[in-house]
């Protein structure tokens, strides 16, 4: 393409009139409805939501599978816990295929647990097919939860003693439950899913199933 610009340029013929392309061969069709068939089946996923005390949650916070666990404690009230939501479950689903599991526990009342399933749908906060298995296998329904002690102080022991208090408060655990990426108040989507990749890899190596 240089030669020919520069020949133009000089007036000159140009050497070479017809080249063949090069690089990989783009199929934006079947790409497109791919992905419209992976939105389509991901919003009609179900949401479960269930009630939990620390001790559940410290048990989930253990994390003695192989996934790498994100903790995200909000509520419907809480104006930056909304508006940062979207990101959590983009993150989510960029991590679909992966052993990568979203947690979230809402501090709503119990019996608003209506509400936050509401929300939930709201926004498909599903769990990724990849994950069914291994949530069957720990006897699991769903990965969102409202936190059922009246004593945040039980919620922070169980979950993160580094926690200060106010929400949202959100955490990425390895297994074995080392913490790898720790924020409280509002997440940068784009700081957070860069330090999940620095941890799991850029590359995804499909398996069978997922085993907890």
């Amino acid at each position: 393409a240089r030669n020919a610009i520069e020949a133009l340029l000089a007036g000159k013929p140009v050497p070479v009139e017809i080249t063949k392309s090069h690089g990989c061969s783009t199929k934006w069709i079947d790409k497109r409805q791919q992905l419209t068939a992976d939105n389509e089946k991901w919003e009609k996923g179900e949401v479960e939501v269930g009630l939990i005390d620390s001790k559940g949650i410290a048990a989930l916070r253990k994390n003695e599978t192989k996934k790498v666990r994100m903790f995200n404690v909000w509520a419907t009230w809480c104006g930056p816990c909304v508006k940062e939501f979207p990101e959590l479950v983009a993150t989510s689903r960029k991590f679909g295929l992966r052993d990568f599991e979203f947690i979230s526990i809402s501090m709503n009342d119990p019996k608003d647990i209506d509400e936050v399933k509401a929300f939930l749908e709201k926004h498909n906060a599903v769990v990724p097919d990849k994950l069914k298995p291994s949530l069957k296998a720990e006897g699991r329904k769903g990965n969102a939860y409202v936190f059922n002690e009246g004593s945040q102080d039980a919620l922070i022991e169980a979950l993160d003693s580094e926690w200060p208090g106010p929400i949202p408060h959100t955490i990425v655990v390895a297994p074995e439950g080392e913490v790898i990426f720790r924020n409280n108040g509002p997440i940068d989507g784009d700081e957070l899913r860069a330090k999940i990749l620095e941890h799991m890899g850029r590359f995804y190596k499909p398996e069978a199933e997922a085993k907890p």
